[in-house]
């Protein structure tokens, strides 16, 4: 699939038709030593990076700027993102488990089906951001500002919003059970949500 903010390579290996990760002649899958890789991330200019199906498991990437990077379907459990800039970035299908994104710019990021239980978006800015069927429990949203933030069929059940400015944002089918709402600010559209305990 082509890159809406630049044109990967293709990947080196013969009969391969994924592309080439940023720092790699190859795609995660055929990079021969993802030590060395991950080892070499912080000489790697990771703005608008291609980094589709990499695993960032664990990593330290507090403050890094992946703004436009492709991380689609990547693995950043237990990553640590925190004032992270990710906006615009793709992260549809990755694994945000456990992840800490802390008062990190996710404006107008794509988080698509991720899957983000136990992650922590604690006062960061995912507004306008996309989170269509993104799915996940315990997570927490504390103060983070959710403005026109599209969680249309998301699960995300007992997850913390308090103080959250969920302003214009899009909750429209979605399963929020258990969830904490308590102190958040702003109208949002709860159309045909699942509200069962809901704490407002």
């Amino acid at each position: 699939m082509e890159s809406r903010r630049h044109a990967p390579s293709p990947c080196a290996e013969p009969g391969c038709a994924c592309a080439a990760i940023t720092g790699s002649a190859q795609c995660w899958a055929h990079t021969p030593d993802h030590v060395a890789w991950r080892a070499g991330l912080g000489s790697m200019q990771l703005a608008g990076a291609w980094l589709s199906g990499v695993d960032l498991a664990g990593c330290e990437l507090a403050g890094a700027d992946l703004h436009n990077a492709r991380l689609s379907g990547a693995s950043l459990r237990g990553a640590v993102l925190r004032g992270a800039n990710l906006e615009g970035a793709l992260l549809d299908g990755a694994d945000l488990r456990g992840a800490d994104f802390r008062e990190a710019r996710l404006e107008l990021a794509q988080l698509g089906l991720a899957c983000v239980d136990a992650a922590r978006f604690d006062r960061a800015c995912l507004s306008r951001c996309g989170l269509v069927g993104t799915r996940g429990g315990n997570a927490s949203f504390e103060c983070a500002d959710l403005y026109y933030a599209r969680p249309g069929n998301a699960v995300l059940t007992h997850c913390s919003f308090r103080g959250a400015n969920i302003a214009r944002a899009i909750f429209r089918k979605a399963r929020l059970t258990g969830s904490d709402f308590t102190g958040a600010e702003g109208q949002a559209n709860f159309e045909n949500a699942d509200l069962e305990d809901v704490t407002r």
